[in-house]
């Protein structure tokens, strides 16, 4: 069975830590409990051990957060109540990051705060749309419904991401075998074929000259190739995390022919399908455009998209707000306007997120079809170049004897 951490508070007022053995976390509270103490802080021991402390983003994944929305919908939808349902979810969930947050929005539950506070401490790990939603479902007493809205979001979302991971793992494979071949030519073949050609003691074509003199070098201070690269690596990271290169790395982004498109129409269909189910679940215009505004994944979209909130304030429409995005393709105010006239934003910008949806997997696979024969051609290019400077004095040597 597992540990769990906890602190309680006796009727003197005295607080006591410790750790205790239990099956489950509503067992060790009904545990503590028994002794008439209140149970301030409760979570599962994960020891002390390197190999339990978190690494990379706090931010929980998206199957995870997909999970407990479908769980907590079926079981709220079943009449079970909120303690119990994260218990069952708590013993579900198989990623630590998701049980460490539903063990503690367990604990915060079991504190007093109400199930929108107690996601909202989570913040750090929970998407805004989640506690936003959560906050209204709670509010209207609709929490099942709405968990099966975000459960329908979530899922949508993690298709069109696996739709554009998947298709980039071809040419990430095709840059990857480019880069390894070059290298291998220059570092291995090249200098067997510069020992040769010093032996005949013949003049160099200037080509061969090149390639040897790179190959040279290489071998010679590839420490001061790999600082380079690393060097470029972090300053590259480091130029797209500050707020003004990471604005200039997306708006270079938009700009590019094919790339630019994937992007335009990946940033549309998450602000039409975030829209929609915000309003669809009562959440206010100028709140919803905030938290869709970060969910773009473009930071130039996603300022241009906050700014357009100011003119929501002075009375104007959503797609009057959004028509100075001139990045956003015409169809997007059409739709949006169209759906503000009928007084069924909601339906309709659900119906263009699936439209928006199959143009961004369109455009990605057009964005990959138009990078392999690009890497194809670089690769036949370093091997043309190489073969090339290498015989090219063998083959004037054969000519001279001829």
């Amino acid at each position: 069975m597992p540990n769990f951490k906890y602190e309680v508070v006796d009727a003197q007022g005295r607080m006591t830590k410790g750790i205790i053995e239990a099956a489950s976390v509503a067992d060790a509270t009904k545990m503590l409990r028994a002794d008439g103490k209140f149970v301030s802080s409760l979570a599962q021991d994960t020891g002390a051990s390197i190999l339990n402390k978190s690494i990379g983003s706090p931010k929980l994944k998206v199957k995870d957060l997909l999970m407990i929305c479908r769980q907590l919908s079926s079981l709220l939808g079943a009449g079970i109540t909120i303690i119990r349902a994260l218990d069952m979810l708590y013993q579900q969930m198989t990623s630590r990051k998701a049980k460490d947050v539903i063990g503690s929005i367990y604990e915060g539950i079991q504190a007093g705060k109400t199930l929108s506070e107690a996601f909202r401490d989570q913040k750090k790990a929970l998407p805004d749309i989640m506690i936003s939603m959560i906050a209204a479902g709670e509010e209207s007493g609709r929490l099942d419904e709405v968990m099966s809205r975000l459960a329908t979001h979530f899922e949508k979302e993690a298709k069109l991401k696996n739709k554009v991971a998947a298709a980039m793992i071809y040419p990430a494979i095709l840059a990857f075998v480019t880069f390894a071949i070059t290298i291998g030519l220059m570092v291995f073949v090249v200098p067997q074929f510069a020992k040769t050609l010093e032996q005949m003691d013949t003049k160099l074509p200037a080509i061969t000259q090149v390639v040897m003199g790179m190959s040279n070098t290489l071998v010679n201070y590839w420490y001061i190739f790999v600082a380079l690269i690393v060097a470029l690596v972090l300053f590259f990271r480091s130029f797209k995390k500050s707020e003004k290169g990471g604005l200039m790395w997306d708006r270079f982004k938009l700009k590019v022919p094919i790339l630019g498109k994937s992007v335009k129409a990946t940033a549309s269909a998450r602000f039409t399908r975030t829209m929609s189910t915000l309003l669809r679940s009562g959440i206010n215009v100028l709140e919803s455009m905030e938290i869709t505004s970060r969910t773009l994944g473009n930071r130039f979209l996603e300022k241009k998209l906050y700014e357009s909130r100011n003119d929501i304030r002075k009375g104007s429409s959503i797609s009057r707000s959004i028509r100075g995005i001139s990045e956003f393709p015409p169809m997007i105010y059409a739709m949006t306007a169209i759906g503000e006239e009928s007084g069924t934003l909601d339906a309709i910008l659900d119906k263009a997120a699936d439209y928006f949806e199959e143009e961004a997997d369109a455009a990605t696979t057009k964005l990959t079809a138009a990078m392999e024969p690009v890497m194809i051609i670089i690769m036949a290019v370093v091997v043309f170049l190489v073969v090339g400077a290498c015989g090219a004095p063998i083959l004037s040597m054969t000519a001279g004897i001829m």
